[in-house]
């Protein structure tokens, strides 16, 4: 995920620039695309950095960072959840299954799901229930600078000491062991999602992205 991350961090911005994409649009498609949190908001914000600079690319740079965080948090992140609990049953009654009919326990099913789902899904409940009486301009003047962008700051701090320390703990060897076969399972999720997600951002939600933050 790190080397296509990476890759995508670069490869992203410059198509979408090549194709001269308005920044809504390209920044749902790195939301859709883009596997790491951290490296799409990177490329989100460095393709929302063209508008007004680069001719051809229209919107704002906040159009950019808005669409990939409403594709990336919103859009797939929480559905994380519903198919995490849908997996989490799936893996007790067949994938792992002893052979024996009988169902599933609920603290199996509790041991077996991932617990930063419901942290994703908290934190967009209380947010979303605190930006619910501002207006748009309201947001940007008094929540933007007193609560999203301290918020962000930790986000980033975060972000970077959790993959500093994925990146320490790494065994290398044991991954060779694995061989290329999970590389080339990875890379293929890759490919699909660069090309549904274009084909999705691009033409058949084209409309809402263009018209985000107008």
């Amino acid at each position: 995920m790190v080397f296509w991350a990476i890759v995508t961090v670069f490869l992203l911005p410059l198509l979408a620039r090549t194709l001269g994409l308005a920044t809504g649009v390209a920044g749902a498609w790195i939301g859709t695309s883009e596997f790491a949190d951290a490296a799409g908001l990177a490329a989100a914000q460095t393709y929302g950095g063209y508008a007004g600079h680069v001719p051809g690319i229209a919107g704002t740079a906040d159009a950019a960072v808005n669409a990939f965080t409403l594709m990336k948090v919103i859009g797939r992140d929480i559905w994380i959840g519903v198919w995490a609990f849908v997996l989490s049953i799936v893996a007790t009654t067949r994938w792992n299954s002893t052979g024996i009919q009988a169902k599933p326990s609920v603290s199996e099913i509790w041991r077996r799901f991932p617990k930063f789902v419901i942290g994703f899904l908290l934190a967009s409940a209380i947010i979303t229930l605190i930006s619910a009486g501002y207006n748009y301009a309201d947001y940007k003047k008094v929540l933007q600078p007193s609560l999203v962008a301290p918020l962000q700051a930790l986000r980033v701090w975060a972000f970077t000491f959790t993959f500093l320390s994925i990146g320490l703990t790494t065994r290398f060897r044991d991954l060779v062991k694995s061989g290329a076969a999970p590389f080339y399972a990875f890379t293929a999720g890759v490919a699909v999602n660069i090309v549904l997600g274009f084909v999705l951002s691009t033409q058949v939600f084209v409309g809402f992205w263009t018209r985000l933050g107008q």
